[in-house]
This record gives C-alpha cells, structure tokens and sequence, in this order.
C-alpha cells in the first residue's frame, strides 16, 4: 500500500535551511490567516503564526525551486498521481511560543469553494533545527507520521492537501517552515 505521504529526508542542507531563514526575514511579514480564495481571515484560535511570501518570480530562488519541482514531480508520480499543473510560491511560516503558535486540524483544499483548479498536494520543508524548539509537531491525520518522521532540518514533505493535518503549540522556540501548494484542475 501506498503512504499518503512522501518524504525526502535532509534533502536540504543545514546551511542552505540557515540561508533560506535568514533571506526569508527580510520580507514582509503578516498574520497567518484561514480560508480560500480571497476569503482570508485570522483566526488565532486556529491559527497562530506569522508568515512571509517568496516570490516565483525572485532570481536568487530559482534553483530552489527547481529542486522543489524536482522533488515533486518524483513524489506525485511515485504516490499520488494528482494532475498537477503548477506550484504556488513559498509560504515562509514561522510559529514562534510567546505567540503560542499554532495551527489547529485543517485541510489544504477548497471543497467547498468551486474553484475551477483545486489545490492537490501540499509540500513543507523543515527548516528550524530540531534542538531549537519545543512542540511545533506536524501531524497528519491519515497515515500519521512515526515518531521520527519529518523531524530533521531539511526533511521535504509531501502528501494530498485533502489529508487533514495540523502543527501543535510551539512551546519553546521558534519553529520556521516553507510552504507551498500543487495546483490542478478541480478533482472529479
């Protein structure tokens, strides 16, 4: 049987995970919000995080992308085998434990929304060393992850964003992850 996830353990190195923190708090930052389509709002009884939007269109991302791609073209065609048509840029998400931070049980997909392209997979990328933070946990509530997945700095992450998930209270730390989702036509 195949997992609803895929992982790419360490597939980014400690000093590229530093690299992309560094450049990431260097961009505007907002509340995390809840919703779909244009339909946004915080929620911190939801979710407590900040994030930090990285642009397709920014240079020095490029080959970062590529390997995101790389990655998951291998992961829908060795698990899924979604539709996709493209990926959304890179949400920068830090949850931080004087906030609490948080993101309660939820889905990536818009059932509800008609949307005429649906997101399909979702990808998070552990960038926080481990030894930096308390809670934080990322849980999928199918095919839950053992205790030792998706726990080192690097680990890529992928799985269908209909799989409910959710990330428990930082509560020592700060925890900072990427983000993104693969779109395609609506499921049938």
């Amino acid at each position: 049987m195949k997992a609803w996830w895929q992982l790419f353990s360490e597939a980014f190195t400690p000093a590229e995970c530093q690299g992309l923190i560094d450049y990431a708090l260097t961009h505007p930052v907002q509340q995390g919000s809840i919703g779909h389509g244009g339909a946004n709002k915080v929620n911190p009884n939801i979710r407590r995080s900040k994030v930090r939007w990285l642009g397709r269109q920014d240079a020095k991302l490029f080959p970062f992308y590529a390997r995101i791609a790389d990655m998951a073209e291998r992961a829908n065609n060795h698990a899924f085998g979604f539709d996709l048509r493209q990926f959304r840029e890179l949400q920068f998400t830090e949850y931080d434990a004087g906030d609490e931070g948080h993101y309660g049980w939820h889905e990536d997909n818009a059932w509800k929304a008609g949307l005429e392209v649906e997101r399909k997979m979702s990808m998070v990328i552990q960038l926080s060393d481990p030894a930096d933070y308390e809670g934080g946990r990322l849980e999928l509530q199918n095919d839950p992850l053992g205790p030792e997945q998706f726990t080192r700095r690097g680990d890529v992450l992928f799985f269908p964003a209909f799989n409910r998930h959710r990330v428990t209270p930082v509560t020592r730390g700060r925890r900072y992850s990427l983000v993104t989702w693969f779109t395609g036509p609506a499921f049938r």
